[in-house]
């Protein structure tokens, strides 16, 4: 399933926060994979600017175990500007910023809409990743991985819905 978002190619103000704790949390990542260790993970919402508390969202960024996966988690309630920042992390509107470049380091990305149950339906999510990250051609063996059996039936309609959590993991 290709995915975009009804945002593309609008303007976006603001939240030049966000992307910089989204670097600092991806920055942290890549200095722990190199020796240079950090003295906290990076699993903490945003904080706006001046101190006071952002909107109910919360930025995740953090591994399964070490050296594992790796990403950001953008959660949040209706409104709360989750499309806008992520459609801005993956098709900057500005040339200048912090955002700029971050869509680089994008592996796989997925966005829900309310009004599409496509996008809710938690093995359509899986298997979307699974695709992107086949075509990026990234992860060496990954394909070949996702080829095998046991893998292929994980994935296989039906079985991932009553079993996303396994079909997650393979």
């Amino acid at each position: 399933m290709a995915q975009t978002s009804l945002l593309q190619g609008k303007r976006f103000y603001c939240r030049e926060w966000v992307f910089h704790k989204i670097q600092h949390c991806l920055q942290e990542k890549t200095n722990n994979l190199i020796g240079v260790t950090s003295s906290t993970p990076c699993k903490q919402p945003p904080v706006a600017p001046g101190g006071g508390a952002s909107n109910p969202s919360t930025l995740t960024a953090g591994s399964t175990k070490a050296g594992s996966s790796w990403g950001v988690l953008l959660v949040g309630g209706p409104g709360s500007g989750k499309t806008a920042l992520g459609t801005e992390l993956l098709w900057p509107s500005s040339t200048q910023g912090t955002q700029r470049g971050m869509q680089l380091q994008t592996l796989a990305y997925h966005f829900c809409r309310a009004d599409d149950s496509d996008t809710l339906c938690v093995a359509g999510f899986i298997r979307g990743l699974v695709a992107q990250i086949c075509r990026s051609g990234v992860l060496p063996g990954f394909e070949e991985k996702v080829r095998e059996p046991a893998v292929q039936s994980t994935l296989q309609p039906g079985e991932c819905e009553r079993n996303p959590t396994e079909a997650f993991k393979r």
